[in-house]
Parts: structure tokens; C-alpha cells; sequence
């Protein structure tokens, strides 16, 4: 059944032209954005009918903002959140939501501490950075988050760090760190915890737990660019009460209750973050990818996955000069690799492998500066250096999505075979 998903995704087989001809592409960029599913795209044509501005008095404009306003429900539901507690506030993406969030922990206290990882996105990094004392937990040499390093870093810095932010899987090796641990240790210092999980939820079966769970995770974001539908459209879910107390990002139409020159009366949470025109194309069509891979049980998404990765590895380990980063065999991951070859740019292994092979894939950092930066061994100093002097520095990444088949897997690794010979 697995295997017959890929006819229900558009562009896997589009034919690409290359050095030695005209092939078909293998798309392994899943973690940048993945190729578009059939449903969501069903579920935007019949959307299509009924579109309008969204708030006129009748039964087809009632009908597509109740339409948009379900997929909340349908958010919650499929990450564990509370409807009694928890909000869902739509985002135009992951990093628009992760700026939300970073301006509300500004406004609760400008001179608190964040604290987060090498790990992360620049999107889970720079917005806290620019904005407070931001700290980062470092790696291990196996390339997941220091766990000894952020509790050091709890204790030493007690009371004033207000949040954790971590990444729910790497967006350059997959590894998934342990957030719920993390939760766990940061609430127990009085800090809450984000986890960005835009890499994972597509991947894995995730929750944010009950709010009385020592373990619960405060804050979540996602988007349905990463989910199958080709669109903008994203969420930030988290504590209603907590985020009804702060002041929104964007101002302009749409969130508030009342507005003279002399007094102003803001919505509660979600609308007060949702200032402008609503997506109503990109949410509505994402709430119909959710449901298609809601439909398929994530149990065997991640089955399939598992096995496409495990193949994967067993091809790559066995090519000559092939440089694997982190803990390939660590199976608390979702199916991503970093690699180079020896005494080659990953530049150029990127263009070989695109132009050459009809293979779509990732290089450089990723957006992932630091973690790569730590990855390849390289200084501060270094990797200054790098970039001064053009080079820059990078690592090629392989990553999976649904869609995907052994036959993909197995044409990167024989063009890594030929290019490493």
C-alpha cells in the first residue's frame, strides 16, 4: 500500500535534463519543502467554488470561514493539544510563528534569558538572539543536544531563563533530541519549553502531552509548506491564557474589538495574532494534508520511512570517502543524512549530483549555521575564514518524505558510487 502513495503526489517522476541526458528527477529535498499531495490540492478545487473575502453575511462565506476554522480543531487533535487550554493561531510559517512568539517573551521579560541549542534553524535561533540574552546548549560528538550542557546551564543561570527552545528534529542529520526530558528539567527551573516542530510531525507521532504532565510541551509550531501542500500557512499552539496577555506582532485589521482615537480593545488569542487578510487557501488545504496522513496512521508512515532510511544507510556506508555526520544509526530520528565526500566541495558534490544525476538535494548550511559549523569541527574563526574567502562550508543533505521508494535511494547512492570513483 505504502509504495502506491507516490502516485498521489505531484512532480515525483518529472523528467529533468542532465550532463548525460534526460532522466527523471529523484527528489531527496524533503526537509526544505517536500513535493505536493494530490488531497491537498483536491481540497483547494473545491474550495475554489465558494472563495471570497471570507466575512460577507451569507451561507457561502459562513461556509468557507467555518471551513478555515476547523482546521484548529484538526491541529489540535493531531498534536495532543487542549482545546480548554491551548490556542492555535495561524502564521503565514514556522518562522513567522517562532517571531510571534520570541516578541510575546520579549514583552513578558526583556531581560530574561533564552535559552536553546546549536542544533537549531536560524528561524529558532535569530529571533530570540536579536532580541534577548539568547544561550546556546551545545552538541555531543554524536551530534544530539548536550543534556549535561543544558542542565549545567539551567542551574548556573536559575530563574532568569524564561524559555527553552529546541528543535524537534534536526533539519540537517534528523536527530530528534529529547524534548520531553528537556520539558521536564526546564519546568522544574520554572521555565516553559517550545519545540519547533516543522521537521517532525510529517515524520512521527507526536504530542504535547497533558498540561498537569511534568513533560508537557508549553509551545508548538508547524507549517504546511513541510506538510505536503506546497502553500504558506502555519500555526503557533500554545497556553491561551498566557498569550491573550501581550501585545500582537502585526497591527492592522482583523484583531480587535473596538478602535477610537482615544481607546483600543484587542481580540484574545488566536485572532489578535492574525492581523491582515486570512490564508484562507493555504490553511484549508493543509487541514486536508494533515487528514491525509492522519488517514494513512503515522505508524506507517514512520515504518516506511524507517525502512527507506535504514536502505539509505546500508548504501552510503559502504562508498568510499563518503563522510557521514552525527549518529546515522541512532533510530530516535527522522530520515535525513549529512554527508561529503573527501577532498571535494560539497558544493560541487551538489552540482554533480544534480546536473549530473537528476538528483534534487540540499547543500551548505541549511540554515542550520551553527550545528553544521559544529558538525564539520570548524572555529568561530574558521569558518569566518571560509566564508571571507568565498569557499564558505557545507555538508550535502539526503532527506525522505512519503513519497519516496528504494528505487530513490538506490539511484543517489550508485551516483555517489561513480562520482566517488
Amino acid at each position: 500500500m505504502m509504495s502506491n502513495l507516490r502516485n498521489l503526489f505531484f512532480g515525483t517522476d518529472t523528467p529533468i535534463n542532465t550532463h548525460y541526458g534526460l532522466t527523471s528527477r529523484v527528489y531527496l529535498n524533503n526537509a526544505a519543502t517536500p513535493l505536493v499531495a494530490e488531497p491537498a490540492i483536491q481540497e483547494l478545487c473545491e474550495v475554489l467554488p465558494i472563495y471570497s473575502y471570507g466575512n460577507e453575511l451569507n451561507a457561502l462565506s459562513a461556509q468557507l470561514t467555518l471551513k478555515y476554522n476547523q482546521v484548529r480543531d484538526i491541529v489540535m487533535d493531531f498534536i495532543g493539544a487542549d482545546p480548554s487550554l491551548d490556542t492555535v493561531i495561524y502564521t503565514s510559517n514556522t518562522t513567522s510563528a517562532i517571531n510571534i512568539l520570541s516578541q510575546v517573551y520579549y514583552e513578558h521579560d526583556p531581560d530574561q534569558i533564552i535559552l536553546t541549542t546549536r542544533m537549531e534553524h536560524m528561524a529558532n535561533y535569530l529571533p530570540f538572539r536579536e532580541k534577548m540574552k539568547t544561550l546556546a546548549v551545545g552538541i555531543t560528538p554524536e551530534g544530539n543536544v548536550d543534556m549535561n550542557d543544558y542542565a549545567a546551564k539551567l542551574e548556573q543561570y536559575s530563574g532568569q531563563i524564561k524559555l527553552v527552545a529546541v528543535t524537534g528534529a534536526s533539519n540537517i542529520t534528523g536527530l530528534i533530541p529529547p524534548f520531553y526530558e528537556m520539558a521536564a528539567l526546564a519546568h522544574s527551573y520554572g521555565a516553559k519549553i517550545f519545540v519547533d516542530a516543522v521537521q517532525l510531525v510529517q515524520h512521527k507521532s507526536f504530542t504535547m502531552k497533558s498540561h498537569k504532565d511534568a513533560s508537557h510541551i508549553d509551545f508548538v509550531s508547524f507549517d504546511g509548506h513541510k506538510f505536503y501542500t506546497g502553500q504558506s500557512g502555519g500555526v503557533l499552539v500554545g497556553d491561551r491564557e498566557f498569550l491573550d496577555q501581550y501585545r500582537p506582532l502585526m497591527f492592522g485589521a482583523g484583531i480587535t474589538e473596538f478602535v477610537s482615537s482615544s481607546k483600543i480593545i484587542y481580540k484574545g488569542s488566536p485572532e489578535r495574532y492574525e492581523a491582515g487578510y486570512p490564508d484562507f487557501l493555504g490553511i484549508i488545504s493543509w487541514g486536508a494534508a494533515i487528514r491525509f496522513l492522519d488517514g494513512i496512521g503515522m505508524e506507517n508512515v514512520e515504518e516506511w520511512e524507517r525502512g527507506l532510511y535504514r536502505h539509505l544507510i546500508r548504501r552510503l556506508s559502504e562508498i568510499p570517502n563518503l563522510i557521514l555526520y552525527s549518529d546515522v544509526y541512532n533510530n530516535t530520528r527522522v530520515p535525513f543524512v549529512a554527508f561529503n565526500l573527501k577532498n571535494m566541495l560539497y558544493r560541487t558534490l551538489a552540482y554533480k549530483l544534480g546536473y549530473g544525476y537528476g538528483i534534487d538535494i540540499a547543500s551548505g548550511t541549511s540554515g542550520a549555521n551553527l550545528y553544521v559549523q559544529d558538525l564539520l569541527g570548524l572555529t568561530d574563526q574558521q569558518a569566518y575564514s571560509l566564508y571571507r574567502s568565498g569557499e564558505g562550508y557545507g555538508i550535502v543533505r539526503a532527506s525522505i518524505g512519503l513519497f519516496n521508494n528504494y528505487e530513490d535511494v538506490d539511484r543517489l547512492a550508485d551516483a555517489l558510487i561513480c562520482i566517488s570513483s
